[in-house]
């Protein structure tokens, strides 16, 4: 079943997408994150990254654009995006070095394809602490409170480390003070509504970088 799927599908492709939940694997701690970090290494290797030539018309044809993506950037503050890019980094380190290489354009990039919280500033005594708000998923809890998917919250989702290697031995805490050590961060209800244009056009769906990973996949295509 396997061999068919790549000989037919992925024998084809010459850009691609690889989605990672780092912030699950952070939460899970070091031995989660080390296995990702294994599990893309070995994923990559059944891929052809290079630069495509002449002879791909009729050679099977290399990726020669790679993205690394780090999914659910809207669960954390836009300040803490760099971190989260620097532990997809660390994660795909060897998957990047050999695509690299190999001859490949590869880029790392925290996104969120539909974002479902915005971002606000919320007051502890003398410190201003940055949030993300929106409607926690029914059965989602904070502390002692259960939420029903229709309650706003606002969340204090906690710092990443500015060392990501520091995450392969000791792991963080939990990203919501005063949540059971099981619960990381609370998972959020996409936006139901949007409001219209000026033009009366329907709106772009709220996104963080979609548009700039579909620029570095597909931009030259585009041009």
């Amino acid at each position: 079943m396997v061999t068919p799927f790549f000989r037919d599908h992925f024998a084809r492709l010459d850009r691609q997408i690889v989605l990672i939940d780092a912030l699950s694997a952070v939460n899970a701690g070091p031995g989660a994150l080390a296995d990702l970090q294994r599990s893309m290494e070995a994923i990559l290797k059944c891929f052809r990254p290079g630069v495509n030539t002449w002879l791909s018309s009729v050679l099977p044809r290399r990726i020669d654009r790679l993205l690394f993506a780090a999914t659910k950037a809207d669960h954390l503050h836009h300040t803490s995006h760099d971190r989260l890019e620097a532990i997809l980094r660390l994660v795909a380190e060897a998957a990047i070095a050999r695509a690299s290489f190999a001859g490949a354009e590869v880029k790392a990039m925290a996104l969120a394809a539909l974002r479902s919280t915005r971002e606000a500033e919320a007051k502890s005594g003398r410190q201003r602490l940055p949030c993300i708000v929106g409607v926690p998923l029914p059965g989602e809890r904070l502390g002692g409170k259960l939420y029903d998917g229709r309650t706003e919250a606002a969340v204090f989702p906690g710092d990443l480390p500015e060392d990501p290697t520091s995450l392969m031995t000791q792991g963080v805490p939990p990203f919501n003070t005063g949540v059971d050590a099981s619960v990381h961060f609370l998972r959020f209800r996409p936006p139901r509504a949007m409001l219209e244009t000026p033009s009366g056009e329907e709106p772009a769906m709220p996104h963080i970088r979609l548009d700039r990973a579909i620029e570095f996949l597909l931009g030259d295509r585009l041009a």
